[in-house]
């Protein structure tokens, strides 16, 4: 037993708050819906004790065309992704990136819906690390805004650079979100990162 505590890492939910990792994750896509659509852009930043600690960003070239609508949201047109990898050049690396930290997105399973299915195209595991949703923790506790989207809540509270609906910078402010928001909780100094998982309420990630 003493040889194997001697080895034994503890999961990074188990650890306190300002000591365990979180991977903030963003996509850009072409639509709406994992099967049929796709990813274009990626984003991710590990954070620990609120500092930023590793950035990951590519943009990657679709299989199909990028809907009018869809650059109207992000700005991301065919001339932008022509010369980008594709997914499954760029998905073993993103995998590698987040491993073992505790996953943040705003409607984090819009997130883990399109990286489950990146995953599936790139024949690569799903991981299996927990997840935060900043816009269902951002209702439990910032009571009465009138908008939840990260856009307004990071214009009210001055997160991010503006850039917003690009992948980067929208996984920087849902972590900036979570920064505010567990700033919010009262803290005895035994707040553990599986306290901030159960207050944030994020409904578990089920693949279809």
């Amino acid at each position: 037993m003493e040889g194997f505590l001697d080895f034994y890492s503890p999961r990074q939910e188990e650890l306190p708050y300002g000591e365990a990792l979180f991977c903030a994750l963003d996509f850009e896509t072409t639509g709406l819906y994992p099967g049929s659509d796709s990813i274009i852009e990626a984003g991710a930043v590990l954070y620990r004790g609120g500092q930023e600690i590793d950035s990951f960003s590519s943009f990657i070239r679709p299989a199909g065309e990028i809907p009018a609508a869809a650059t109207a949201v992000h700005g991301i047109d065919a001339g932008m992704v022509e010369d980008a990898p594709e997914l499954e050049e760029v998905f073993p690396s993103l995998l590698v990136f987040l491993e073992g930290a505790i996953l943040v997105g705003h409607n984090i399973n819009f997130d883990l819906a399109f990286l489950d299915a990146g995953c599936r195209k790139s024949g690569r595991p799903m991981p299996s690390a927990p997840g935060i949703d900043t816009c269902s923790f951002a209702r439990s506790v910032l009571k009465g805004e009138p908008s939840y989207s990260l856009e307004n809540l990071s214009r009210r509270y001055g997160l991010g650079n503006g850039n917003h609906h690009r992948a980067l910078d929208d996984a920087r402010s849902a972590m900036g979100l979570l920064s505010l928001i567990v700033s919010r909780i009262p803290d005895d100094g035994e707040l553990k990162a599986s306290d901030i998982i159960r207050r944030s309420r994020t409904r578990p990630y089920n693949p279809r």
